[in-house]
């Protein structure tokens, strides 16, 4: 989602899944069929799907604390389980999201935190299922677009942009202030990721794994009670960078980042965009791999809208245009351990994020 300003627009947000969504219903609102068939399918897995809000380009942001209040009905209503809108009206049916992330990148900070915690005064209307709150700030702290939210919020996952800024692994390096800052804020249990880029294309302030290892067993070693793992920017480059995704599961394993409870994961965020044995389109989603599985990346099938691991026995990086709609359950490997795309956090869960795809997610 990267236009929204107030609930009372009409209509009162805008969608951009590129490709994987085109069609706008009678309210000029896209009508998402496959995704939100997609999202069920997820959830039958035990995944968890998310919205993203914001991003890199766009028109969005909050003139007060009320806009952020009000748009918080507009969210649960469109795509939690608000009863609001009609099924008819929402770009996703029936189908229920698991959350909001708050890429914030423009417009000012006004209105986050109030609609985050309006969102948590929804989440509670439907005890069915756990909802969450996740963000995308950049390292300098606080944040200036969504600083306040995460001061003033319980947020539940912090993908760091430890890249672009000059408090970079290698610069003034302020892991210590984020580990801090976390344990003493609404959520104290909110897991923070380093956020690298993927490949020396990705961004500035890319670090090789040497770096890397001594980074996590060094300071992040010294801190890391919320430290939920590494988000490298992004997964097309991430992928083409030859041994780095790997590298960086064998070093989030090692006895230094393994100290606080949890397992650490890598999170490889942006679009599939290319892969070396077949062309591969954009697609709205990242991948995740957990750090106890570092060979993970070669036991992979891939999709253009899905993604599964799959038995040593069976073909590994083979890439097709199809299914573009997950496969039911009784069509996946009964030792699947991770579904098309996203955040994993260090309890294990997988998200899927819906972004906006007319920019590059994290790019500043």
């Amino acid at each position: 989602m990267n236009q929204f300003s107030s609930a009372s627009n009409d209509p009162p947000f805008e969608l951009n899944f590129s490709d994987a969504c085109g069609v706008k219903g009678a309210n000029g609102i896209l009508k998402c069929g496959t995704i939100a068939e997609n999202i069920k399918n997820c959830q039958k897995l035990g995944k968890k799907v998310f919205l993203s809000l914001g991003g890199g380009t766009g028109s969005y942001g909050f003139k007060s604390k009320e806009d952020g209040e009000a748009f918080a009905d507009t969210l649960w209503n469109y795509f939690g389980a608000g009863k609001g809108v009609s099924t008819e009206d929402r770009p996703f049916g029936d189908s229920i999201v698991d959350g909001f992330d708050f890429d914030i990148e423009m417009g000012g900070n006004k209105g986050y935190a109030a609609l985050a915690n309006k969102l948590r005064t929804l989440y509670a209307e439907d005890p069915s299922k756990t909802y969450y709150i996740s963000a995308a700030p950049q390292c300098p702290y606080p944040d200036a677009s969504i600083g306040d939210m995460l001061a003033n919020a319980q947020v539940d996952y912090a993908f760091v942009q430890f890249y672009n800024n000059a408090c970079s692994v290698q610069g003034k390096f302020n892991w210590d202030t984020w580990a801090k800052k976390a344990a003493v804020g609404k959520n104290k249990d909110m897991k923070i990721f380093l956020g690298l880029p993927g490949s020396e294309t990705s961004g500035a302030n890319y670090i090789d794994l040497d770096t890397l290892g001594k980074a996590v067993n060094g300071p992040i070693a010294k801190n890391n009670a919320n430290f939920g793992g590494v988000m490298l920017w992004d997964a097309s480059s991430s992928y083409e960078n030859e041994g780095y995704v790997p590298g960086v599961a064998k070093i989030i394993g090692s006895p230094g980042a393994a100290n606080a409870a949890g397992s650490r994961q890598v999170v490889l965020n942006g679009n599939l965009s290319s892969a070396s044995e077949a062309s591969h389109s954009e697609t709205p989603e990242a991948v995740a791999y957990s750090a106890a599985s570092p060979s993970a990346p070669s036991d992979v099938v891939y999709y253009d809208a899905q993604e599964y691991t799959t038995p040593a026995t069976e073909s590994a990086n083979t890439i097709t245009d199809e299914p573009t709609v997950l496969p039911d359950t009784s069509s996946v490997p009964s030792d699947l351990t991770t579904l098309l795309t996203v955040y994993t956090s260090a309890a294990g869960d997988v998200f899927k994020r819906s972004n906006s795809l007319g920019h590059k997610h994290h790019q500043h």
